[in-house]
């Protein structure tokens, strides 16, 4: 059954520089969100039993020592974020009670719960739809006491079970997730103030506390350009929150942008129209140089007479102007410190599901890992394996600015394409994740999907693989484009993606109408259609049994120059045991390509057996290999950590190794024996 955890899904303003996102925490007097180390759970807010309570913590670093420590600045409402609805809409006997503790109280211990001390600053029931923040106004507003950490006691006393609610909390502090910040009942008899015992826990509600100034203008947001190369002023736009009970007329507000890092400017501009409250406007700065390749930094100020507060007045962003490459052949294989591809954007969706994965990717319903492609350590890895949320998000990594090439001498049309690496496998083979190549040729305003897409499920496979992926892209010659690659997730299973490269030919070297591949008998025949044979040599077939490590098996010359269509086959006579994949690496008198990849299970499946399993004392380890070399045996847990690791030498034919398992602790683990054209992979128990 799939499982995997809610992690930084809400976050009020994010910015992608360097491939990595930057979660900027969000506080003003105002509003403080409190979203640190996220997750979902059915047992906070209102709980899963008949009745429910309990106490969290949240320190004044998180809230801010300036913030609601007057009684003209009191918490007025809090809110709790929602994620998935139930069945009940309608919470009855609700009680939310506060208190200012010492700062130096941060963790709780199992004990018996007590109102003493506390404010009774709820008394009543809350609608818990529809998913999303869900706000409580207080009866009575709580006023905090700076530098005290802020504890906040909820019971819920209606005696009903709410089934089907999932609240965002937030697991310890900001300082550290693991400590217990929080203690709860989840039971069938009713709390009692000095009797009840409460369990500690790292689990507390995710909250957001208000308080609402009559006048009060704030900077929400900055919308800055997409991450491009720009040879042109551009735009940015400030978004400015009417966060206050009355309107701000019409050129009542003064907001100042201001940008630093690579490019520098400097403008001050009024709101053109009204903003009632609660609306956001947008004012935009317009004729700004951003020509300068690096990072910009971005700070905006609003001031507006009355304000009832000052912390919500600035905000800073950052943006990157893209470096424009022309130095073909472009490489990214995501292993140097210069990201060809550092850019990611959210299209669809609530979060960003691209991040770089290090050795290899673990999936535990996967009976065997994800490896990067040798000799690499690291790729882009497309998180689909995320909540069910995610179903249908979709997220684009995309490059920095390529200069095409124009023209090659003696002036031949260059042939431009983007090649690159993309792992299957045969998991949730419902949902299909997929991958496609897309372009802008308009700094990042408008994106091209190129197809076909690619589908990360193949169902002939028994173990994840890499296939390449060819793509002509010549038709964007003599442009500033930057290419893209958007990840569609369908809740299904993580996938890779690696060594992406980016160069050109002097002539097409052949175009492939047709390649198949189909087992007969014990043999496997390839067969192909061809036309526009121009100054084409010969056909190399390469053959691999894990989709990623090719071998020459044989090659097959052209026909000749011609435009017609020519029909070629090739017979693999002894093909590996399990699966294999096979490409056409076509050569020209310049320069060569690959066919796609296509694949063909044998009926003699690459098997390796182990006994006995579950595995006490020793096991005994019986396969067959293709040749006599060297191998390497590895043993790892379910989490990819390595518990064996030895070479072994084998022979052509049967093999068997007795391995001690004496040391090893009780669990599950996999058997990997690594050759040059076969793996064998095998889950055992230890007991």
């Amino acid at each position: 059954m799939k499982q995997k955890f809610l992690q930084n899904k809400i976050n009020k303003y994010f910015s992608i520089v360097t491939f990595f996102l930057l979660c900027f925490y969000y506080s003003n007097a105002q509003t403080v969100n409190i979203l640190y180390n996220l997750n979902a759970t059915d047992s906070t807010v209102i709980g899963s039993s008949r009745y429910h309570a309990s106490e969290s913590i949240y320190t004044d670093a998180e809230i801010g020592s300036g913030n609601f420590i007057t009684a003209g600045s009191a918490i007025q409402k809090i809110y709790f974020y929602l994620y998935t609805e139930g069945t009940t809409t309608t919470v009855s006997s609700y009680k939310i009670w506060m208190k200012n503790i010492p700062s130096a109280t941060t963790t709780f211990s199992t004990g018996i719960y007590n109102t003493s001390g506390y404010t009774l600053v709820y008394n009543g029931s809350f609608t818990a739809s529809p998913a999303g923040l869900i706000g409580i106004t207080l009866n009575t507003p709580f006023t905090r006491n700076s530098g005290n950490n802020l504890e906040v006691l909820i019971e819920r006393l209606d005696r009903v079970i709410h089934p089907g609610y999932f609240f965002l909390e937030s697991e310890g502090n900001s300082s550290d997730a693991h400590v217990f910040s929080s203690r709860k009942y989840n039971g069938t008899a009713a709390p009692v103030s000095g009797t009840t015992s409460l369990t500690q826990t790292v689990s507390r509600p995710a909250i957001v506390l208000v308080h609402t100034f009559p006048l009060d203008a704030e900077i929400y947001d900055i919308v800055a350009p997409t991450a491009s190369c720009f040879n042109s002023p551009q735009s940015i736009g400030v978004q400015v929150y009417n966060a206050g009970l009355n309107s701000i007329p019409a050129g009542a507000a003064t907001i100042t942008l201001k940008v630093g890092g690579a490019n520098a400017y400097s403008g001050t501009l009024t709101n053109p129209t009204t903003i009632a409250p609660g609306v956001i406007s947008t004012v935009n700065f317009n004729g700004i140089n951003l020509n300068n390749t690096g990072d910009n930094i971005d700070t905006a100020y609003v001031h507006f007479a009355g304000d009832g507060t000052t912390y919500n007045d600035s905000l800073s962003s950052v943006f990157s102007t893209a470096t424009t490459l022309s130095s073909f052949p472009i490489i990214e294989d995501v292993e140097s410190s210069f990201l060809v591809f550092p850019y990611v954007n959210i299209i669809t969706g609530s979060g960003q599901l691209w991040s770089i994965q290090s050795g290899d990717y673990i999936n535990f319903d996967q009976t065997s890992p994800l490896s990067p492609r040798l000799p690499g350590n690291s790729f882009f890895l497309f998180d689909s394996y995320s909540p069910p949320s995610s179903i249908g998000s979709i997220s684009r990594l995309f490059s920095n600015c390529i200069l095409m090439p124009s023209a090659l001498p003696p002036n031949p049309s260059p042939v431009t394409t983007v090649s690159f690496w993309m792992s299957h496998d045969n998991i949730y083979s419902t949902s299909l994740d997929s991958l496609y190549l897309t372009v802008s040729a308009d700094h990042g305003l408008t994106w091209t999907r190129l197809l076909p897409g690619y589908s990360r499920v193949d169902e002939t496979v028994t173990a994840p693989y890499w296939s390449q992926e060819i793509v002509n892209v010549s038709a964007y010659n003599g442009q500033t484009v930057q290419f893209g690659f958007d990840g569609v997730s369908q809740y299904g299973n993580a996938f890779g993606l690696d060594d992406i490269e980016i160069n050109y030919s002097g002539v097409v070297p052949i175009s492939m109408l047709s390649f198949e591949a189909n087992r007969n008998g014990k043999i496997n025949n390839l067969t192909w259609t061809t036309s526009h044979e121009i100054n084409t040599n010969k056909f190399i077939i390469e053959r691999s049994v894990d989709g990623r490590s090719f071998n020459n098996i044989g090659e097959v010359f052209v026909t000749g120059n011609n435009s017609i269509n020519n029909n070629y086959q090739f017979v693999d006579a002894f093909p590996a045991k399990g699966i294999n994949y096979y490409r056409l690496r076509m050569i020209d008198l310049n320069s060569f390509k690959y066919s796609e990849v296509k694949s063909v299970k044998n009926n003699r499946v690459a098997e390796m057996f182990i006994n006995p399993n579950p595995v006490y004392q020793s096991m005994k380890i019986e396969f067959e290999a293709e040749a006599n070399e060297q191998g390497e045996l590895s043993i790892t847990d379910l989490s990819g950590r390595r518990m064996v690791s030895q070479q072994i030498s084998v022979n052509a034919g049967a093999n068997n190794f007795v391995i001690p398992a004496e040391n090893i602790s009780k669990g599950s683990y996999i058997v990997m024996i690594r050759l040059k054209n076969q793996t064998f992979i095998k889950k055992i128990s230890k007991l």
